[in-house]
């Protein structure tokens, strides 16, 4: 049976959290109490037992928690579901945002054993349905599929635009969520993002809004007739006109 094996908490962002027999699930945010949850599309994470049986076999004394992750699963692949999913667990409903994680900092279990399970194999998911759950509860995958769409911008454009952008998005063509990726500002990483957003993530629509334009060149031998719609926009009219 696919089930919850554990969940886990924590107050602080970067530590290990804390297993605990229940929780409650709270709409577009995460697990209450939970130091990710928060109006952004990595509310919850999910990690597989069977991901850290491996990282024992490294030799390890690694529990479920240790990776940060809200959800331990156990007998189901979590690597085989897309974007878009939505999962049952108990009376709650999520939608999985995101497929693995990139490490700015490489954490002690990397430094420990050479390598972390997390990155390739969590996934993270937002809340559309809340409700409580517990340790052993069911986990269904249903047949439901949600759209999605990514904004890369800079912390500045999120800042200003940030919820003007959501609103139209939203209305234009209702997203199971959206997401927003950030451009540094001094270090190019638009291809980065673009690469797993298209490969990896594999999402439905990506907009990037660009109020300086100093990006239009790099984008402009992308190709909007793929899987993955690409829209250049440099102000909110722009969205409004696509």
């Amino acid at each position: 049976m696919k089930r919850v094996k554990a969940i886990s908490i924590s107050d602080r962002k970067g530590m290990r959290k804390k297993n605990i027999d229940a929780v409650t699930l709270v709409e577009n945010f995460g697990l209450e109490n939970d130091a990710h949850g928060g109006k952004w599309h990595r509310q919850v994470s999910l990690l597989a037992e069977e991901s850290i049986e491996f990282m024992r076999k490294k030799g390890l004394d690694v529990v479920a928690g240790n990776f940060a992750e809200n959800i331990t699963t156990e007998g189901i692949d979590l690597c085989s579901l897309t974007v878009g999913t939505h999962l049952r667990i108990g009376i709650t409903e999520l939608i999985i945002s995101q497929l693995g994680k990139v490490c700015h900092h490489p954490c002690a279990i990397y430094h420990q054993a050479g390598d972390c399970v997390m990155p390739r194999e969590g996934i993270f998911g937002v809340v559309i349905k809340g409700g409580k759950i517990a340790v052993g509860d069911e986990i269904e995958v249903l047949e439901a599929r949600s759209s999605s769409v990514a904004i890369i911008g800079t912390a500045e454009s999120e800042k200003d635009y940030g919820e003007q952008l959501c609103e139209l998005v939203n209305h234009k063509w209702h997203p199971g969520f959206i997401r927003f990726d950030r451009l540094k500002p001094k270090e190019d990483n638009l291809h980065t993002i673009l690469d797993d957003l298209i490969n990896t993530q594999k999402v439905d629509r990506v907009i990037l809004f660009d109020t300086s334009g100093k990006h239009a060149l790099a984008f402009a031998g992308k190709s909007e007739n793929g899987p993955v719609i690409l829209h250049y926009c440099k102000t909110l009219d722009d969205i409004e006109t696509i």
